[in-house]
């Protein structure tokens, strides 16, 4: 048996791996909505906005909620659903004055009149649960998935950042991933090299070739992922079978890395400046620029929302006839959704035609039974009509539909003549023109910052190809090995041997085995085996402490070391996603996300502390089971 010595410390080469690695994250996500004015609504609803405003504040609840009850019927008479921009002029007066939490009460009354202001919901689910109020919560949270499913920038925002959330996981798992499994080869690699450089002095020169094997790529230019494969290929013949799941599921998140990039940039290309009041936030701001009539910028699947969110745009700010024409076209091109078909019926009532609106919005019943918008329409011109048969026989279905539609907070009670549902974009169709992008989510993703620092130079599709190829051969290295003789390390002890076949029942050497620890017979060879220990020893607390879960491999808890490895990721994620939020953009997002990073900032210091102190303890366990002494 051959025994090598372990004569470097990891400290240098784990500082540049961690440098390397939190250079190569995205600093922040994307967030839905943009605090708005109320430039572009009609003059009445303008001043209504600004009443409510003006009586947003404790103790005045009851004149806001009839400011409230009032901004509502005007906003149905112009169809118009949601005003975000109320709930983040109020939220920044309730900092400025410095409320006390009864100002959730009337942030709360403001989901009356902004129903699609995703970031209001969130902020009160989030008062909610940190004052215990558990029911109310869920009602927010409800609210929230509401607001999300209905209002356009609210999918894109909270899509873009769930997918660059994802991203930014993969990214630090397949970065910590990579370290510490070059960890756990990196002394077998070095006595491997020893054994293959016939020169003198080579006990010093195969930690210098091991570390040139992990910089060189980086110095190179090439991006972490290939630099990554490049570590675990030369690991891989000295993994044991739990650390090459690691390694596979590091692949996988590499690959997840080029789809989301794909992904990220489609969000923004059908999204437009949405997220700075553009075209698609129609909804709940109005828009503060529209792109050219018959641009070249969007795909016909994308083209006739623009067309969509003009006619609502034109609803919204009292132009009823200019909709009807818009709307038109819009069925004229085969988009004959119940969207278009209710809106176009609101659009025709508000010119007096009730027959025609009627047709509509029984057409748009026809294609989606039980939709609320065109039944409570219907409901409404059977009753101005005097079809008092017809308007009972549907007005159960009427009241429960548009009761039910989360998350919005309708009344019929409470309506009055000429108070209309409208619909929405259909931000299903959303998700449909992004699944008939095909090919084109990767080819996209090559176009952005994420992807270029990961597989620089690589095309999209070169990147897929090369994971696959680093992949197989990483495998059939793996298989070839078994009939090679190469160094394994010791894991208690650190020593190395040479060996063939199994790493699994080798990874212990035979001293350890017999649990003689150090206690040999004196003299050199003594020396020798207690050197190799306290360096190993080293080596071991070292990684763990800079490389949390590094030291958990060395104590041959693979698994445990994995789903550490997930938890730690998704921890860093969440600062990465919150990091760069601007104060000048929307205020409660602003807020929200700031306690969004308090909290994940201080969840991925406790997992560091406990991940090196795992390490630290498993290791020393390890060798107390195999009776290594503390001594030198």
């Amino acid at each position: 048996m051959m025994i090598t010595r372990s004569y470097r410390s990891a400290t240098p080469i784990v500082l540049l791996m961690l440098a390397i690695a939190c250079c190569a994250i995205p600093l922040h996500a994307h967030a839905a909505g943009s605090p708005g004015n109320f430039a572009g609504y009609p003059e009445d609803i303008r001043l209504q906005s600004e009443r409510v405003i003006e009586a947003a504040k404790p103790g005045n609840e009851e004149k806001l909620k009839a400011e409230v009850r009032l901004l509502g019927k005007k906003m149905h008479s112009r169809a118009i659903l949601s005003i975000n921009a109320i709930p983040e002029k109020v939220f920044l007066k309730y900092r400025k004055e410095g409320w006390t939490p009864q100002g959730t009460e009337s942030m709360r009354k403001l989901s009356e009149v902004a129903p699609l202001s995703v970031p209001l919901w969130a902020w009160l689910f989030k008062e909610d649960v940190v004052h215990l109020r558990m029911a109310e919560a869920l009602r927010d949270f409800s609210g929230i998935s509401g607001a999300v499913r209905r209002f356009g920038p609210a999918l894109m925002g909270y899509g873009a950042w769930l997918v660059t959330y994802l991203v930014a996981m993969a990214c630090w798992f397949s970065s910590w991933a990579a370290i510490c499994l070059f960890l756990r080869g990196r002394p077998s690699l070095e006595a491997d090299l020893k054994r293959m450089l016939k020169i003198p002095h080579r006990d010093y020169l195969a930690p210098v070739v091991a570390f040139l094997v992990f910089i060189l790529p980086i110095l190179f230019g090439v991006g972490l992922a290939v630099a990554a494969c490049i570590w675990l290929a030369v690991s891989t013949v000295y993994l044991r079978r739990g650390e090459l799941v690691i390694m596979t599921v590091s692949v996988l998140m590499m690959a997840i890395i080029v789809l989301g990039g794909g992904i990220l940039y489609s969000f923004d290309q059908i999204g437009g400046n949405t997220r700075k009041g553009g075209w698609l936030g129609g909804e709940g701001y109005i828009p503060l620029s529209m792109p050219d009539e018959g641009a070249p910028v969007f795909s016909s699947d994308v083209a006739w929302m623009l067309d969509f969110a003009r006619a609502r745009l034109d609803m919204q700010s009292g132009r009823p006839a200019a909709a009807e024409r818009r709307f038109n076209e819009i069925f004229e091109t085969g988009k004959g959704l119940p969207e278009v078909l209710n809106n176009r019926g609101i659009a025709r009532a508000q010119q007096g035609r009730m027959k025609e609106a009627l047709s509509d919005f029984e057409a748009a019943q026809i294609k989606r039974p039980g939709d609320g918008p065109p039944l409570w329409n219907a409901y409404q011109i059977y009753l101005q009509t005097f079809n008092l048969e017809r308007a009972s026989s549907i007005q159960a279905d009427a009241w429960s539909s548009v009761q039910n539609l989360t998350p919005f907070g309708f009344r019929p009670a409470e309506f009055e003549q000429g108070e209309w549902i409208a619909s929405g974009m259909p931000v299903g169709e959303i998700w449909m023109a992004l699944a008939r992008s095909g090919e084109e989510l990767i080819r996209d993703a090559g176009k952005g910052e994420v992807f270029n620092k990961f597989f620089h130079p690589m095309t999209p599709f070169g990147a897929l190809f090369f994971l696959g190829m680093a992949y197989v051969w990483s495998m059939v290295w793996k298989a070839a090995s078994l009939k090679l003789w190469v160094n394994c390390t010791c894991r208690s002890c650190g020593a190395t041997a040479m060996i063939i076949a199994s790493r699994e029942t080798s990874d212990i050497c035979t001293p350890c085995r017999a649990q003689i620890g150090s206690g040999i017979r004196a003299g050199e060879e003594r020396d020798r085996r207690v050197q190799i220990i306290v360096h190993h020893r080293r080596f071991v607390q070292t990684s763990s402490i800079l490389v949390p879960g590094a030291g958990v491999l060395w104590a041959g808890k693979d698994i445990g070391c994995f789903i550490y490895g997930l938890f730690l990721a998704a921890s860093l994620a969440g600062v990465t996603t919150s990091l760069g939020i601007a104060s000048e953009g929307n205020p409660i997002v602003y807020s929200l996300q700031k306690s969004v990073l308090v909290f994940f900032i201080s969840t991925t210091a406790a997992l560091w502390i406990i991940g090196s102190a795992w390490g630290v303890r498993s290791f020393s366990s390890l060798q107390r089971r195999f009776n290594i002494i503390e001594s030198r």
